[in-house]
């Protein structure tokens, strides 16, 4: 079969790829049930339809149709050479367990700025942009907490986007952020920060 589209092919299989990595990783975990949620039913659960959208739309990208379908993927190596740089700059000034938190946030900034380069080396700005974001909610939810992660998640998202709404994005942050908090502390018990350490 002939690529006819590949900003579906190559999205599609980078959610089959986050999808299936969501569920291997949460094959270590208790599973539960839907009354009863495991570490692992929610990460499972998400991996799994993450997985089923992103085979359809890799198969989409046989069947629908744009001019010069590869030419929507760019490629840009500075920023590949930057993203190494930093990485083994990242590697080699890992702070010890008993780091202050300064030392540990600046270290997690550094690591997430060599992953950040290497997803901005690939693909137009939303795909990259959307990406660091994901990554930076990950380094940033332990010393940070749950309600600024998600700020940095949703703000950094939402400016990848074609338009970028202060009120709208504010409004859906408020939302998100009460809802992760009581659905996922406070419902689930997950152990996690609501606020910056160093205010709890």
């Amino acid at each position: 079969m002939k690529i006819t589209n590949g900003k579906d092919f190559w999205a599609g299989l980078m959610f089959i790829a986050f999808g299936l990595g969501f569920m291997l990783v949460a094959r270590n975990y208790a599973m539960g049930n839907a009354v009863r949620m495991g570490p692992a039913y929610f990460p499972t659960v998400l991996g799994g339809m993450l997985a089923v959208l992103g085979a359809a739309i890799f198969f989409r990208a046989f069947v629908s149709k744009i001019p010069h379908p590869l030419a929507v993927f760019p490629f840009r190596l500075w920023f590949v050479v930057g993203g190494l740089v930093l990485s083994v700059i990242a590697f080699y000034t890992q702070p010890p367990r008993d780091a202050g938190m300064v030392a540990q946030i600046a270290h997690m900034l550094l690591s997430g700025g060599a992953i950040g380069l290497l997803f901005a080396a690939f693909g137009p700005r939303s795909l990259w942009v959307i990406l660091v974001s994901v990554v930076v909610f990950g380094y940033l939810l332990k010393p940070l907490g749950l309600v600024v992660a998600t700020g940095l998640l949703i703000f950094g998202s939402a400016w990848g986007g074609h338009e970028f709404k202060t009120k709208e994005v504010t409004f859906l942050f408020i939302a998100l952020a009460i809802f992760s908090v009581f659905a996922f502390v406070r419902g689930l018990g997950l152990p996690m920060n609501i606020w910056p350490a160093f205010l709890e």
